[in-house]
């Protein structure tokens, strides 16, 4: 995608570094990007990841979006649940199109279940479970000798190279101390998921331990992901960013995302098309996904979606109606179109505010517009 001459489309950096070489999961695919656009090719096998999320945030539905898009891809994958049921999982799994039955046949997806044997529920009989830790209750003394027996003995291959997912980790706090349970962690599982080739993601929610507890967790990772969320306007808005990656340079900024039907998006193009302002980038973000409503959702027509009025724009992005009107806003704009992702239109026979009425939209008719929608829209 690289060009020399002026008129030269701007670059998307949407074509990702390979993999590493052991490793070819969570670096394409719209879906992935979640964690493979925070660092391409960063995440593999043998690595243990601490994700740390406010209760509010989007880490529930985004660790059902990685687990749903993994799966579509191949990729062995147990979902370790400590706040939901089997049943919930599955039925989220289903809704994001994936044939659960089919990839448990299969034997590469699995539910690891300790949030049944903590209630009066009957454990389920769907699926497969796994089998070393599923159904016991979370005493991580009891789990920390289970494991070292195993090791002891070794895993078989079927048990490794697995992707391993925790909706919220942090309920063991209710069973253990902080202590051993960190001591646990350091002394088990991280040896663990080497033996077992695993690529984990730990969750923990925040505010329910010490700083000391998540401190020292986080000095055990080979990564650590934050999930927040914030208000803005009025309604939250959802961020993620990767605050630490061993061995690997990245971006440690935050990054916007959002649900899109039941899937996690990321949301903010600054990343990929290098705004200069914040404005820009509401304004873009807002009228990629007016086209996305317009043409995937209520199916019309591409020619006819994703008009939108500067009034309309100011109104989606919580700006007054005039802001678009001002120099910032006329910068803004003047930005999106000198980067060639929105076109104009003028309604000759319409009159509006300073002159004749026009609409703008994303250009979706450009390669490299299209490909960053159909990936956000999961096409």
């Amino acid at each position: 995608m690289h060009r020399t001459d002026k008129e030269a489309e701007p670059e998307t950096h949407l074509e990702f570094s390979p993999p590493l070489p052991h490793c070819h999961i969570l670096v394409q695919g719209i879906d992935l990007e979640i964690l493979g656009e925070l660092a391409p090719g960063g995440f593999h096998y043998g690595m243990t990841c601490l994700v740390e999320f406010e209760p509010h945030s989007l880490w529930h539905e985004a660790s059902l979006t990685i687990t749903a898009e993994a799966l579509k891809k191949g990729i062995k994958t147990e979902y370790h649940i400590f706040q939901h049921t089997p049943r919930e999982v599955r039925s989220a799994l289903k809704e994001m199109g994936v044939d659960i039955e089919r990839c448990e046949t299969k034997g590469i997806f699995r539910i690891m279940d300790t949030y049944t044997p903590t209630t009066p529920l009957e454990e389920s009989r769907e699926g497969r479970a796994e089998p070393l830790l599923s159904g016991r209750v979370p005493d991580a003394r009891k789990w920390a000798d289970a494991i070292r027996q195993k090791m002891k003995s070794g895993f078989e291959e079927e048990e490794k190279r697995w992707l391993h997912v925790d909706d919220n980790e942090a309920v063991l706090l209710q069973f253990s101390d902080e202590d051993y349970i960190v001591n646990g962690w350091r002394t088990t599982f991280v040896p663990m998921t080497k033996a077992r080739e695993l690529l984990t993601l730990h969750a923990l929610v925040l505010g329910v331990a010490s700083d000391s507890f998540y401190r020292k967790r986080e000095t055990l990772a080979d990564a650590v992901i934050d999930f927040k969320a914030v208000e803005e306007g009025r309604k939250l808005e959802h961020y993620i960013r990767l605050r630490t990656l061993r061995g690997v340079k990245f971006d440690s900024s935050w990054r916007r995302i959002e649900l899109f039907g039941n899937r996690v998006r990321l949301s903010a193009g600054k990343q990929v098309f290098g705004f200069q302002n914040e404005q820009s980038e509401k304004m873009f973000n807002y009228l990629m996904k007016s086209f996305a409503t317009d043409h995937f959702v209520e199916k019309h027509p591409t020619e006819s979606s994703g008009w939108r009025s500067l009034v309309e724009i100011a109104q989606g992005i919580g700006a007054s109606k005039t802001s678009l009107y001002s120099a910032d806003g006329s910068a803004s704009l003047r930005e999106l179109a000198r980067k060639g992702v929105i076109e104009r239109k003028v309604l000759h026979k319409q009159r509006g505010r300073g002159g004749r009425v026009s609409r703008t939209r994303i250009a979706y008719g450009k390669g490299y517009v299209k490909e960053y929608v159909d990936r956000y829209v999961g096409k």
